[in-house]
């Protein structure tokens, strides 16, 4: 007994990362999502300005056209959850609340955004992870100033 307990322990040991690194990389898709469309509430939704989102967010640089979302950001997690202890995977859903979106547009000239704010529902794309990994359609329902 003890001569396998020195065997499974090291091996033990050496399993533990590469198990939270399968974590980590299910959950790579939301990280992402969330870094590219999420803004904030730290900052008033009004502070929020494209030409310096658009810059500062690397994936998103020289895109024509984008989308952030203005909430907390465990409303944005809430929308895959079916109920308390299952998930929505693969498939498409409509949130049930709107919420502050800011949309920019690449202006003609190439060099800053047009911006749009409006409140709006959501269609998300719950991913095979059960978390939020896109979005397809909005429904506008005011604009906001």
């Amino acid at each position: 007994m003890a001569s396998s307990l020195k065997v499974l322990g090291p091996l033990l040991a050496l399993m533990f990362p590469l198990c939270g690194l399968l974590v980590h990389s299910e959950n790579l898709s939301w990280k992402e999502f969330m870094k590219q469309h999420h803004l904030s509430t730290s900052l008033e939704f009004s502070e929020y300005r494209c030409n310096d989102l658009m810059r500062k967010r690397e994936a998103l640089r020289g895109k024509n056209y984008h989308i952030f979302i203005y909430t907390f950001w465990h409303k944005i997690e809430h929308v895959c959850i079916r109920n308390w202890r299952d998930r929505y995977r693969n498939v498409y859903v409509w949130a049930q609340y709107p919420f502050k979106i800011l949309r920019c547009y690449q202006r003609n000239n190439k060099q800053s955004y047009k911006e749009h704010r409006s409140y709006s529902h959501i269609e998300f794309h719950c991913g095979m992870n059960g978390f939020v990994d896109s979005i397809e359609d909005i429904r506008l329902l005011e604009i906001s100033n």
